[in-house]
């Protein structure tokens, strides 16, 4: 396939749009990215920044993630082989099918893995970078004391979820002031977070798992009926630092996170897209977007249907890779088959991407898994619960709901190299949007090395996502005639999406030339924005 030079358009920096600068940063929020720009000036490296935006959208993007959730670092330093941060947390020690109802995993206190998003960020930091803990964090704690204006998005996400929100005193005071849904420019504060993160500035993180703010977790368990217990937390081990998967793309090397993470599913989807270039090569936008779709169906009609996780072996998985993406390119070699009764809410995560001077590049992913999580926070600590239980099968299966099971996830932070180039990546990024990141970064993967976009303009292109189903969703730009009657052939029902839409995803990406200059971009369809030093 051809690999067109695109120009690089100069920018302010806004939502969707590309800088060219020697250090990049885009988040999900400008809170967020102007606390990574602020480290980056400060002397940090891009750990630092990266820790430091992550630590601030635990606060300003509360529907995403927070302390109470799990965090997945992708981190390229130059000389060193791309490293895995992973803390894909487990169940605590009395979870089974008896102790958790269907309805508790999903709300509620008793839908919590162990918070790892602490220890994780606590931990790559130490390790990693050169600024003090205090200085890393201080941004966070600023933005929980002076509060941050309720944008539109956010404003949306409180009012489909405020019944819930409703249900738990803690939620109801944080996010509906009076019992309201607040109005857009108004300001939301959370003291109660303030004081647990300057607690966190002065303790570190084992604070969180052994010490005072562990004994106030466990109170709050105790007194809402939750499962996890003080040597849950006394005997948290994580973040486990592993070696990235590796695939390849048309002669691009492709790392990124291994399972439980949703890596090997951004491999497969990327060699399901080479395979049927080969044979069906997609000469307009149209067939090239149809492509997306039968390669997202058949990654997830793979997994869904077999009903394991696939061990990818550390050696040789380029091959295993090959041989696997055959067995699921016969899924859709002619019509669909049957589909399988799914559902996939919308889903939330947050993403943030940096790179600096140095050639230090991060590629992070936190959640709280759905949208405001389990819908219930600590009301003396400010932070929302995770709910990753619901991710559990009931039934026998390797991620099934027990005691210290570990919930799959879909976050799949990803370093893209030419050939050869093994010291500076072209592309870093990630998304968030359950299934919808897997979709949403084969858009803009294959945008940029395919279609020849710049990478702002492969992450605002329209998108379509395949569902399990038998649904196909086409934000309504792409929704030409051509799209649709071919996806109608291959029996997709169709269902139209505006523009910009909420649920198909939110990217995160920094693209990185060989002079040192760099094009980053944060996704149209939430808060963020992308800047440079």
């Amino acid at each position: 396939m051809a690999r067109p030079e695109h120009p690089i358009v100069e920018s302010a920096g806004r939502s969707g749009a590309g800088v060219r600068r020697h250090s990049a940063v885009a988040t999900a929020h400008p809170l967020a990215t102007d606390a990574a720009l602020d480290i980056l000036h400060a002397g940090g490296n891009a750990v630092d920044a990266a820790v430091a935006a992550a630590w601030a959208l635990s606060v300003c993007e509360p529907s995403a993630s927070g302390l109470g959730g799990q965090t997945t670092v992708l981190l390229h330093r130059p000389g060193d082989a791309p490293l895995i941060i992973d803390g894909h947390s487990y169940a605590p020690s009395t979870v089974s099918v008896e102790t958790v109802s269907r309805s508790e995993q999903r709300v509620g206190h008793r839908a919590c893995v162990i918070p790892s998003t602490v220890a994780t960020l606590g931990h790559v930091q130490r390790r990693y970078g050169r600024l003090p803990r205090r200085a890393v964090m201080a941004a966070a704690v600023r933005i929980a004391e002076g509060g941050y204006d309720v944008t539109s998005l956010l404003r949306r996400q409180i009012r489909w979820t405020q019944p819930a929100l409703s249900a738990s005193k803690a939620m109801g005071a944080s996010f509906l002031p009076g019992g309201c849904v607040p109005e857009v420019g108004s300001r939301l504060r959370h003291p109660a977070l303030a004081a647990t993160l300057r607690r966190l500035q002065e303790a570190g993180e084992d604070d969180f798992y052994r010490g005072d703010i562990a004994e106030q977790i466990i109170a709050d368990m105790t007194r809402h009926g939750g499962l996890i217990a003080a040597e849950d937390l006394a005997t948290f081990t994580l973040p486990v630092e592993r070696a990235a998967l590796v695939g390849s793309y048309c002669g691009f090397r492709v790392v990124t996170a291994p399972p439980p993470a949703g890596g090997l599913q951004l491999l497969l989807g990327l060699k399901l897209v080479e395979y049927l270039e080969r044979h069906h090569p997609s000469v307009s936008p149209d067939e090239w977007r149809a492509n997306l779709a039968l390669a997202t169906y058949a990654v997830f009609r793979g997994r869904d249907h077999d009903g394991v996780s696939v061990d990818v072996p550390s050696e040789g998985s380029d091959r295993f890779l090959q041989e696997r993406t055959v067995t699921l390119a016969r899924v859709i070699a002619d019509r669909l088959p049957d589909p399988i009764r799914t559902v996939e809410e919308p889903g939330d995560t947050t993403h943030l991407t940096v790179a600096d001077a140095d050639g230090t590049v991060v590629a992070l992913t936190q959640s709280i898994q759905s949208v405001f999580g389990a819908k219930v926070a600590h009301g003396g600590l400010g932070f929302i619960y995770n709910n990753y239980l619901r991710t559990c099968p009931r039934r026998p299966h390797p991620h099934q709901l027990a005691a210290g099971c570990l919930p799959r996830s879909n976050v799949a932070p990803a370093l893209v190299f030419e050939a050869g180039q093994d010291d500076r990546p072209m592309l870093a990024l990630g998304a968030a949007g359950s299934r919808r990141i897997t979709s949403a970064l084969l858009h803009v993967i294959t945008g940029v090395l395919d279609r020849g976009l710049n990478v702002q303009d492969a992450m605002a292109a329209p998108r379509v996502h395949a569902l399990t189903n038998g649904k196909a969703w086409v934000e309504r730009p792409a929704a030409t005639e051509a799209l649709l009657a071919l996806l109608r052939q291959r029996a997709f029902r169709v269902i139209v999406k505006r523009p910009l839409d909420f649920s198909m995803g939110s990217v995160q990406a920094v693209r990185l030339f060989p002079d040192g200059r760099m094009d980053a971009a944060a996704d149209p369809r939430r808060d963020g924005v992308a800047k440079g030093v």
